[in-house]
């Protein structure tokens, strides 16, 4: 039994569009048809599928060489990262259950098994639900799903298995977590997180429930979609080695951690790049993490490239008070000689910054946001933390360093700063990370107006500057690196504002 499109990835996207994509998807799956034949197993598929010029999201059944049922994906889901009405056509709800040793079989696909309307229209009795998905990994998506099983059971009176698909596509990550959930609601059988296995779970084990023993950590499951995300992205797209601009800060920190646990340290190269403006204090923090994962650090001043290119511009700047554009020359020389090294050794760059920095533009476009691969765009400044601290007490079996309380206290707790000019804090320019995280994620992963984020206790004058400054920055987000989606509303595929537009909120 597979997941939802399992055969071409999820989403396959414009190649839906492609008539040889198509078609080879219909050569492989004849190919299984074949391999079927004089054998008692039912092979179960869902694929896109061409009938009469139109393109449905199927679920087949064969058996003996034949296709003994077949259904197509009646409710499409079109928000988020879902775009499916772009390409699949629907027949409208289907009713149809399949018979299997007098067993009552309702077989789903995945949007069917969220909608309340699908369910108004199969309220019947029968003896397993089985829900195939390709469910993206979201922080505290799994308690839904759980709830959302428990409505299709009552609904239909049964038992339900949820297959989810394990692996990641682009900024996408499927996390797995199959289940099986008894007609009373509780999880007989839960599989493992980020791992591709296989289970046998047998009748007895769902008529005898025994509650599990292990606890469901949040903090876990989003580093572990981190590691697992990047260490499949490489794998993926053929790299073999990762690089990173390490500053001696806590953003960078964790992205190292997070890598050197994907790939080991044998495949991370590290770059520590000063300016006249580097404290000794970030040299020293960068060198000491170097040192205990064992990872090589070269150092490579960017202050004789600097004071060059300044030289360079001074007949054009001169007479004008320095600013931001000064500072930004360090980030985007920085950003010049990472992305070299990427190109002359076939490594991915890591870009480091997080979803705080780029949703603000505390960041610089050909900067500090060059990179192949942006690992956590999408966690906010305040969760970094979090995951730091979780990791420096937390050890998993796949991770590749086999060391706790590798981040030290010194990168935890001291101020941020992006150090381009002297004695520069981030709270010169942003509202304290607490604070601001909470008003993005008002504005941003709640889509709040501004009358709710004050009665959460905020200053009218703090949440229209956030908000400005969110706005002002939408162009700089549309060119970052892709990097993974963990929360409902990422700036990829989920959130998609117009560059140009003159809303205030």
């Amino acid at each position: 039994m597979t997941s939802e499109l399992s055969l071409t990835g999820y989403p396959p996207q414009d190649l839906l569009l492609r008539e040889d994509f198509i078609k080879k998807t219909e050569l492989y799956k004849t190919k299984l048809i074949s391999l079927s034949k004089n054998k008692k197993t039912i092979i179960v598929l869902n694929v896109p599928n061409n009938e009469k010029g139109k393109l449905y999201n199927s679920l087949f059944l064969f058996r003996n060489g034949s296709i003994v049922f077949k259904k197509d994906k009646s409710i499409l889901p079109n928000y988020g990262v879902f775009d499916e009405k772009r390409y699949f056509k629907t027949n409208g709800v289907d009713k149809d259950f399949f018979i299997y040793k007098e067993s009552k079989i309702k077989f789903l696909i995945c949007e069917e098994m969220w909608s309340d309307d699908y369910m108004s229209h199969n309220k019947k009795n029968c003896d397993f639900v089985i829900s195939l998905n390709a469910s993206p990994f979201e922080l505290k998506k799994f308690n839904i799903r759980k709830k959302i099983a428990k409505k299709n059971i009552q609904n239909y009176n049964s038992n339900l298995i949820y297959l989810n698909l394990v692996g990641s596509q682009d900024d996408l990550i499927f996390d797995g977590g199959s289940f099986v959930m008894n007609r009373k609601g509780q999880i007989v059988f839960q599989g493992n997180f980020f791992s591709d296995e296989e289970y046998i779970v047998s009748e007895n084990e769902i008529n005898c429930f025994k509650p599990s023993k292990k606890k469901f950590d949040e903090l876990e499951n989003l580093y572990s979609a981190l590691v697992y995300s990047l260490r499949n992205y490489m794998h993926q797209n053929r790299f073999k080695k990762a690089i990173i601009g390490l500053s001696g800060g806590i953003d960078s920190a964790l992205c190292l951690m997070i890598t050197a646990d994907a790939l080991g340290s044998e495949n991370v190269n590290s770059f520590f790049l000063p300016s006249t403006y580097t404290s000794s204090e970030s040299k020293k923090d960068a060198y000491q993490l170097a040192k205990k994962l064992e990872i090589d650090l070269k150092d490579i001043s960017i202050e004789s490239m600097r004071k060059k290119i300044l030289n360079e511009l001074s007949f054009l700047f001169e007479g004008l008070p320095q600013n931001i554009t000064e500072e930004n020359i360090q980030s985007r020389i920085r950003g010049l000689i990472l992305m070299a090294v990427s190109n002359k050794f076939n490594s991915l760059l890591i870009a480091t910054g997080n979803k705080s920095e780029l949703a603000v533009g505390y960041s610089t476009l050909y900067g500090d946001m060059c990179g192949g691969f942006s690992l956590i765009k999408d966690i906010y400044k305040s969760q970094v933390v979090q995951l730091v601290k979780w990791r420096n007490e937390h050890l998993l079996d796949n991770f590749k360093i086999r060391e706790t309380n590798v981040i030290s206290n010194n990168i935890i707790c001291k101020e941020p700063t992006a150090e381009l000019k002297p004695n520069q804090k981030d709270s010169d320019t942003l509202p304290n990370y607490d604070i601001l995280d909470k008003i993005l994620e008002h504005i941003i992963d709640r889509r709040s107006d501004i009358s709710s984020i004050m009665k959460s206790g905020f200053s009218k004058r703090t949440i229209k500057k956030v908000w400005k400054m969110v706005k002002n920055s939408e162009y700089k987000r549309y060119q970052s690196a892709i990097g993974p989606k963990v929360s409902q509303m990422s700036f990829d595929k989920d959130r998609r504002f117009p560059l140009t537009n003159k809303f205030v909120i």
